[in-house]
C-alpha cells in the first residue's frame, strides 16, 4: 500500500499544531468553536498591530535621523586665515596720474585744465600750469515744496549712491588686472608692522588677491601647497596676530569711499574669503581686538542630510567648497545666461564680458536677484559637510595711549616706506591714518559638533524582533519554522501541477475511429475504417 501524500490542508494543520508562535496552536488544536474563534481573532488582532508597529519603525528608519554630539576639547589650534582690505579700492593720486578719461568723464577724478589757463583759488593764488580742477560730489537740491514730497517714494528708481558705485565698478573692471593691482593700496605701505605669536612678520607673509569692492586684499595664513599653516600654542593677544595698518586716507576717492578704515575677514584657511558679505570694519585711531572661539562642525550628508564636500562641483573661486562660493558661482551663471554678461561684483568667468552700468543691464541684474529670491531661479548650494566657525568677541579701545605715542612714532619713523613726518608729527593726521588690529584665541578649548546616525539597520532589526516577540510571540527560530512551512507548501503545489500535466498528456493520446476519411477504387466510393489499438 503506497504512502499517502501530504496535502496543503494537512501541512497547514501540522504547522499550526507544532509552531512555536503563540496563539496559533491554541486556535488549531482546541475542540471548542468559540475558543477557536477567540484565539483566531486574538492572533489576527495582535498580528495586525505588529504590522502597524513595523510600518512605524520602517518609516522611522527611512527618515534617517541623526544624533548631534557636542564635545569640548583642548589642543593646539590651527590659526585661522585673516584677510585685510583697505576701505578704499584705488589710490586717488595714482588714478589722477594715469589720467583715465572714463573716470574723468564720470566725475571720479578731476579733468586737467588746458595749458596756460589759470584757476584762481579763493585766496587769490593760482595753481601751477597743467594743474587739475577739484572733483566735487553732486549735492542734493532743495526744491521740495513740502515735507510730504520727501516721503513720496515708489522704489522704482535707483538711489544716486547706488548708481555711482555701480558706475565706478563698471569702470574699474575695464582696467587690466595689473593696472588695478598697481593702482590699489600696496601691501608694503598698508601693513606697517606685523607680528605673530611674538615673532616678526611682514607683508611678504600675506597673499594678495583682488576684490571687486575693496581692491587689493591681503590674506595671512592662507592654505598654499607645500606650506605649513601657523598654529596657536597659547591663548591671548600676545600669541595671536598683531598688525599696525596705514590706510592712507588722503588717497581716498571722494565720491566712493564713504568710510575710512580696514575691512577684516577671519575665515577658514582652506576657503576663499568674501570681504563684502563676511567681514567687519576696523576704524582708524583705535585698537580693534577680535577674541576667537572655534567651533568645528562635521555633518554626515548623503541620506542623512543635505550637505556636500563640493566634490565634482564647478566653483568660480579657487580653494575648497563653501556655500558663499557656490552662491556666487550660481548667481554669475544666471547673469551670463539671462543678461548675456557677467556681474562686476563677482569674478569674471572665462569667455564672458562684464556688464556695463546701463539702466537696462542694471534692471536685468535686479530681475535675476528677484527671481532667485522668490524661487523662480534656483541655486543648489547646500551647506558644507565640514565647517569651521570662528565666533568673535570684538572690542575697541583708543589707540595709541598718550603715554605710548612716542614709542609708536619711534618705530614707524624707522620704516623706509612709513607714513612720513607729515602724518607722524600731526596727532590728528596720525589718528586718521593708522590703526591697530589684534586677532587671537580667547582659549585653546574648542567645541566640536558631530553628527552620527541615530537609527541604523541593526536598530531596526532589533525593534522589529522585539515587536514581533511581544505581539505574536515569534522569534528568529519561529521565522525559520514559517519559512520551512512555506517551502513545504510550494513543493506540494509544484507536485500537484506536475501530476496534472501528466494526466492531461495521457488523455490526449490519439484515438481515431470511423474518422469519415473516404477512399476510391474502380470508380466506387469505399469507406475506410481505422482503429488504433492502445
Amino acid at each position: 500500500m503506497s504512502e499517502k501524500r501530504p496535502s496543503v490542508r494537512s501541512t497547514l494543520r501540522k504547522y499550526g499544531e507544532n509552531t512555536s508562535a503563540h496563539g496559533i496552536p491554541r486556535a488549531v488544536t482546541t475542540k471548542s468553536l468559540p475558543r477557536r474563534l477567540f484565539w483566531t481573532c486574538l492572533f489576527l488582532a495582535s498580528f495586525s498591530y505588529f504590522l502597524y508597529q513595523a510600518q512605524t519603525l520602517v518609516n522611522k528608519y527611512l527618515v534617517y535621523p541623526v544624533n548631534t554630539d557636542v564635545k569640548i576639547e583642548w589642543s593646539e589650534l590651527e590659526f585661522p586665515a585673516v584677510t585685510i582690505c583697505n576701505a578704499n579700492p584705488l589710490r586717488y593720486r595714482e588714478l589722477i596720474k594715469r589720467g583715465s578719461a572714463a573716470f574723468q568723464n564720470a566725475g571720479f577724478i578731476p579733468k586737467p585744465q588746458p595749458q596756460g589757463q589759470n584757476n584762481p583759488n579763493s585766496n587769490g593764488s593760482t595753481p601751477a600750469t597743467g594743474s587739475t580742477t577739484v572733483a566735487t560730489a553732486p549735492t542734493t537740491t532743495q526744491n521740495s515744496t513740502s515735507d510730504e514730497d520727501d516721503d513720496d517714494y515708489d522704489y522704482d528708481g535707483y538711489h544716486g549712491d547706488f548708481e555711482m558705485v555701480n558706475s565706478f565698478m563698471g569702470l574699474l573692471v575695464q582696467l587690466t588686472a595689473s593696472m588695478r593691482q598697481s593702482l590699489g593700496h600696496q601691501g608694503r605701505d598698508f601693513i606697517q608692522e606685523c607680528q605673530f605669536d611674538g615673532r616678526t612678520c611682514s607683508h611678504r607673509n600675506f597673499t594678495t588677491f583682488e576684490d571687486s569692492t575693496y581692491g587689493n586684499c591681503f590674506t595671512f595664513n592662507k592654505d598654499k601647497d607645500g606650506e605649513v599653516l601657523h598654529t596657536a600654542t597659547s591663548a591671548g593677544p600676545l600669541h595671536g596676530l598683531s598688525l599696525i595698518l596705514y590706510i592712507e586716507q588722503d588717497e581716498y576717492i571722494p565720491a566712493i569711499a564713504e568710510k575710512a578704515g580696514a575691512r577684516v575677514v577671519i575665515h577658514n584657511p582652506y576657503v576663499f574669503p568674501f570681504p563684502e558679505s563676511e567681514g567687519f570694519d576696523a576704524a582708524p585711531g583705535f585698537l580693534t581686538s577680535a577674541g576667537l572661539r572655534l567651533t568645528s562642525i562635521t555633518r554626515l550628508g548623503g541620506v542623512y542630510g543635505n550637505c556636500t564636500n563640493g566634490q565634482g562641483r564647478h566653483l568660480l573661486y579657487p580653494q575648497m567648497y563653501s556655500q558663499q562660493n557656490c552662491l556666487a558661482t550660481c548667481h554669475q551663471e544666471h547673469m551670463v545666461e539671462i543678461c548675456g554678461c557677467a556681474d562686476v561684483t563677482f569674478l569674471q568667468p572665462n569667455g564672458t564680458e562684464f556688464c556695463n552700468s546701463s539702466k537696462s543691464v542694471v534692471d536685468c541684474e535686479e530681475k535675476v536677484k528677484q527671481r532667485l529670491g522668490n524661487g523662480n531661479l534656483t541655486c543648489q548650494c547646500p551647506i558644507s559637510c565640514m565647517d569651521r566657525i570662528y565666533r568673535k568677541a570684538i572690542g575697541l579701545s583708543e589707540w595709541p595711549a598718550d603715554s605710548y605715542v612716542s614709542t609708536v612714532l619711534n618705530k614707524l619713523k624707522t620704516k623706509r616706506r612709513g607714513p612720513g613726518t607729515g602724518i607722524l608729527d600731526d596727532r590728528d593726521e596720525f589718528k586718521k591714518n593708522l590703526l591697530k588690529l589684534n586677532i587671537y584665541y580667547e582659549a585653546l578649548n574648542y567645541e566640536t559638533i558631530t553628527e552620527s546616525p541615530a537609527y541604523e539597520v541593526e536598530n531596526l532589526l532589533g525593534d522589529l524582533g522585539g515587536q514581533l516577540g511581544l505581539w505574536v510571540g515569534m522569534s528568529c527560530l519561529s521565522a525559520m519554522e514559517l519559512l520551512e512551512f512555506l517551502v513545504d507548501i510550494a513543493i506540494i503545489l509544484w507536485k500537484k501541477m506536475s501530476n496534472r500535466e501528466k494526466t492531461t498528456s495521457r488523455n490526449n493520446v490519439v484515438n481515431v475511429a470511423e474518422t469519415g476519411k473516404i477512399g476510391t477504387s474502380n470508380g466506387h466510393t469505399i469507406p475506410i475504417h481505422m482503429t488504433e489499438v492502445m
